[in-house]
């Protein structure tokens, strides 16, 4: 029934909550997990001020840069690791880390490699603050078209 789970991971701590269910849901049907670590782009706006002009503006772009090549290689060194010890336990694991808005990147990785089910957390915000930041997982249940195994994470 599934031979391809798809857990996105960003290394938090609601992010680790998911895969136990993900590794007894692999175990049971022999299927392989694949880690997937988006990394988002820098927003702009933040940076507005620093980029306007004059010979700040280049340093900035660089910091940012440099910024961004460190968390593909903290997500690279993180999910290498955890694929190590999901090998471990007998489950044959994939990993990619990528670059874009999370919930576009989870729909497109699950589209273009054949994902069964996603399992992924869901912080549980709620009112002001969800409309405000989105919620990754509401855009993944509405646009996947696949089961999605969501695990309300908890502090």
């Amino acid at each position: 029934m599934y031979s391809r789970i798809l857990v996105p991971h960003d290394g938090s701590s609601f992010a680790e909550q998911v895969l136990p269910h993900a590794v007894e849901i692999a175990k049971r049907f022999e299927a392989e997990i694949h880690l997937l670590e988006v990394i988002e782009p820098p927003n702009p706006a933040v940076f507005s001020s620093d980029l306007e002009g004059g010979a700040g503006a280049p340093m900035a772009i660089e910091a940012i840069d440099e910024a961004q090549e460190e968390l593909r290689k903290q997500g690279r060194e993180r999910l290498q690791s955890l694929a190590n010890s999901l090998g471990e336990q007998g489950i044959k694991t994939v990993w990619t880390v990528m670059d874009g808005e999370p919930s576009h990147a989870i729909v497109a990785y699950s589209a273009k490699n054949g994902i069964d089910m996603i399992a992924m957390a869901s912080h549980g915000r709620t009112g002001l603050i969800r409309a405000i930041i989105g919620s990754v997982t509401d855009a993944v249940l509405r646009n996947s078209g696949h089961p999605v195994l969501v695990i309300k994470a908890t502090e």
